[in-house]
């Protein structure tokens, strides 16, 4: 617009006449994003003439950039007949091609949705030596996915992956997709970072779907599994919870006196008894009843308590059952609990 303004001063002034310059003048683009895959005239000059604009040829790849140098620049004015005042060998103008990532996502996706029997439970999908793939924005359908060879049992695939619009250049309209799709499968994770020593509460832990990556332990799909252990490291939020990172600390031993509690709404009543098995915090386990003689299965509460749900159906003890229970009693236990 000042060129604009200077000239017609000029003119009004008797400076110059109108057909020594026009009235007008193209103004240079020095940076110019495209999405249409062919490069005009506009593209890098503005204010043409009504009807001066035209294509000049393809444009570089989605995500790519040309660089047009002043001269070539001149030479291309004086061709298409362009009025550029300010032109100069030194002037410079970068034409860049809009493009959309098509990133890990983006394959993972259309992997789960190529590959037959996979069916629509979670998964997981790694891909080996991946690279992104830039396409135009506009595409909507911007590769194919052919040739796809998985073996079900191992987990590894195999895929040809196609730009259904070629750029032309082999090494980037297609190439080797190459992975592991395991199926996922719900796991308990922790559900906030805690510190070695710490004991396991429920809302430390909660389940979520994990990969079967996880084979050098055993992982757990109820709180109730890993409530009262203690964790032998330190753990971060979201990680699976694996028997090699807890260690639940025994409070009651095979053959160890304790109180067997009876509980139902308003009422408490206690039977004294042994342990039949080893038990931590949380855990079930079998106990006699030494004055019934009967077997019950209850939860440990305390290094000398378990808890019977109401439930819990209690079964007569056997022979077997009482030998195994003497020949487990130590020396040095606690004494018995009396019953209240």
């Amino acid at each position: 617009m000042a060129v604009r303004a200077a000239i017609a001063v000029a003119v009004a002034a008797g400076i110059m006449t109108v057909h020594s310059i026009p009235l007008w003048a193209a103004t240079l683009r020095s940076n110019t994003v495209i999405t249409a895959g062919n490069v005009k005239l506009s593209d890098l000059f503005s204010d043409l003439d009504p009807g001066q604009d035209t294509v000049l040829g393809p444009a570089p790849v989605p995500g790519a950039s040309i660089h047009v140098g002043g001269r070539q620049l001149i030479a291309i004015a004086d061709q298409y007949g362009v009025d550029w005042l300010d032109q100069s060998p030194s002037a410079m103008a970068t034409i860049t091609r809009a493009g959309r990532v098509l990133d890990r996502n983006f394959f993972a996706d259309l992997v789960q949705k190529s590959l037959p029997g996979i069916g629509n439970g979670p998964v997981s999908i790694d891909f080996v030596d991946f690279h992104p793939m830039t396409v135009a924005t506009d595409d909507p359908q911007p590769v194919l996915l052919t040739d796809i060879d998985w073996d079900q049992k191992s987990g590894r695939f195999t895929a040809t992956v196609y730009r259904t619009h070629p750029t032309g250049d082999m090494t980037q309209d297609s190439f080797l997709l190459i992975g592991n799709v395991r199926a996922s499968q719900m796991a308990l994770v922790f559900a906030h970072s805690l510190p070695a020593g710490s004991i396991i509460s429920p809302d430390d832990v909660r389940i979520d779907a994990s990969g079967n990556e996880h084979t050098a332990g055993r992982t757990f799909t109820d709180g109730t599994e890993v409530e009262g252990m203690t964790l032998l490291h330190d753990v971060v939020a979201g990680e699976v919870v694996l028997d090699r990172d807890v260690h639940r600390t025994m409070l009651i031993h095979k053959g160890d006196p304790l109180l067997i509690a009876f509980i139902v709404p308003g009422i408490r009543l206690t039977a004294t008894g042994r342990a039949l098995e080893d038990g931590g915090s949380g855990q079930y386990v079998r106990a006699l009843n030494l004055a019934s003689k009967m077997v019950v299965t209850g939860r440990v509460t305390s290094a000398s308590e378990i808890e019977v749900d109401t439930g819990s159906g209690a079964v007569p003890s056997d022979p077997e059952t009482l030998r195994r229970l003497t020949s487990s009693g130590r020396t040095g236990t606690r004494a018995n609990v009396s019953l209240r």
